[in-house]
């Protein structure tokens, strides 16, 4: 059994400084990093992203798309986007789990290759992987970021990205058995803009963002940019960031145990009032409220589609 301490140190460090992680071959985007001490389980959801889990200590069961699993101690597995899904546990489990999404624009061909090879597999899910790559560098992760003191960000990031790159290849390497068909090859143009303008709008959350800066960003005019909201979001750029800094709030406050002074923080506000005023007028609930709607009801994923959608919703263009 790991001490919680740590665990709590941890979440403070990895989700203030390692959001975005880029290497030679690859570019990640973090939406949350997690760790709990005694997760019972949670109702059937879905993501728009990836999340990767690890249970450290503990037993229960995982149903992926209907096929149910037994989990225990060693066992690492991935949720794929649009897959529903949901664990349980009786008595609890220590639990690590990481929610991220490559960006393709930024990524090396050969690694997008890989990644689209490794989501035609239906079912990520292995087992006695105490002794794997991903979960000794997920370890060394949580130690670090819990003395992060004595280390200098740099070498925490390396051992984040060195994590989840080593994830792709253990799960590429283990869970395919043959081939599959080949996926499209990479995205047309226009998509890769918009990919590399979230990224942009994700990388500087915590700072005053303007059109014309994001829009240089990706080499576009910012009428050209603002018609690319339009058509892909349905939503004007202020909207967009702000949609973007309350669904960034809303699984820090969710997922993990940060304080509101640093979730205010790290999303763009100038104090806990000022994000308390805009969050709670935004989602509807103000944020203690809803971390605490979230612990008690055990079901952290639904709660936050929910109030999210009435956010999207509220935000597009009539």
């Amino acid at each position: 059994m790991w001490n919680p301490s740590i665990f709590s140190k941890s979440n403070l460090v990895l989700n203030r400084h390692l959001t975005r992680l880029k290497g030679e071959s690859a570019t990640f985007y973090v939406h949350y990093w997690g760790a709990k001490s005694r997760h019972k389980g949670n109702t059937p959801h879905s993501h728009s992203f990836f999340e990767i889990c690890y249970v450290l200590h503990g037993e229960g069961t995982y149903v992926h798309d209907g096929v149910t699993y037994p989990l225990e101690a060693g066992t690492l597995y991935c949720s794929k986007p649009g897959g529903r899904h949901h664990i349980r546990s009786e008595l609890g489990m220590q639990l690590l789990f990481v929610a991220l999404e490559p960006v393709q624009g930024s990524c090396s061909p050969a690694f997008n290759r890989e990644f689209a090879k490794l989501c035609l597999h239906p079912h990520l899910f292995l087992t006695h992987a105490e002794l794997s790559p991903p979960v000794l560098l997920w370890q060394t992760l949580l130690l670090q970021a819990a003395d992060y003191d004595k280390w200098d960000k740099e070498s925490v990031g390396l051992v984040a990205y060195s994590l989840l790159v080593s994830c792709v290849s253990y799960f590429h390497q283990y869970s395919l058995s043959g081939g599959g068909t080949e996926q499209e090859e990479l995205s047309p143009d226009r998509k890769a803009t918009f990919q590399q303008m979230m990224e942009y709008i994700h990388a500087h959350l915590q700072e005053k963002m303007k059109l014309q800066d994001v829009a240089k960003s990706v080499h576009l005019s910012e009428r050209q940019l603002s018609r690319l909201l339009a058509e892909e979001l349905g939503q004007s750029f202020p909207s967009a960031v702000r949609t973007e800094r309350m669904k960034r709030a809303a699984y820090l406050l969710g997922c993990t145990d940060v304080p509101l002074k640093q979730i205010a923080e790290d999303t763009g506000f100038e104090n806990v009032q000022y994000f308390t005023q805009v969050f709670t007028r935004e989602m509807g609930i103000p944020p203690n409220h809803f971390r605490k709607e979230c612990l008690s009801h055990e079901s952290v994923d639904r709660h936050i589609h929910h109030y999210l959608r009435q956010v999207a919703t509220r935000h597009q263009k009539k």
